[in-house]
């Protein structure tokens, strides 16, 4: 399977590029709606609608146990497969972890995860680790996060910014979510 994480604009991009190749899940923030563009330039989509957070937070929407679930079960035989948020920083990170570390085993997992782009979502990954009961993905993260610790993304912030930057100058915006 080849697995893809990206933000809104990364995944429009791609999407608008090499239109009904990819298999998506798009992580919505609770309030938004998704505009009709997944559903046109994919070969099939899911869309979930929770907040990045880890904690319950008025007005935002946990991730549940049957959203991480329906994310496994659709990614289950898929080729190519987009996993995108509006940062794709975290919920959407911590989504293909999971789906990559039961294809593909947790250590080839972690190889998805940068430290200078990413932050995956932790409530995300230990409720998928109870789904792949066995798997050790929640351990394998939390090694990760440690080793990682020091690494700040803010230090980052530029770098990101750039190849924001630089999509925006090859014509891609946020074809997803409405604004």
């Amino acid at each position: 399977m080849e697995l893809r994480i990206g933000n809104y604009l990364a995944a429009s991009f791609l999407l608008e590029q090499e239109p009904q190749k990819w298999h998506v899940i798009a992580v919505l923030d609770s309030g938004k709606r998704a505009t009709e563009f997944v559903e046109i330039h994919a070969r099939s989509f899911l869309y979930l609608r929770f907040d990045d957070v880890e904690e319950n937070r008025p007005g935002k929407q946990l991730p549940t146990k049957q959203f991480v679930q329906q994310s496994l079960d659709f990614a289950q035989g898929k080729d190519r497969l987009l996993v995108t948020c509006r940062a794709g920083q975290g919920r959407s990170v911590a989504l293909a972890y999971l789906i990559g570390a039961r294809e593909r085993g947790v250590a080839e997992s972690l190889k998805l995860l940068d430290a200078t782009r990413h932050r995956p979502n932790r409530l995300v990954v230990s409720i998928g680790d109870a789904i792949l009961e066995g798997l050790g993905a929640l351990a394998a993260f939390d090694v990760w996060r440690v080793l990682n610790s020091r690494i700040r993304l803010a230090d980052y912030y530029d770098d990101i910014e750039r190849e924001f930057s630089a999509l925006e100058a090859r014509g891609a915006c946020d074809r997803i979510s409405e604004s």
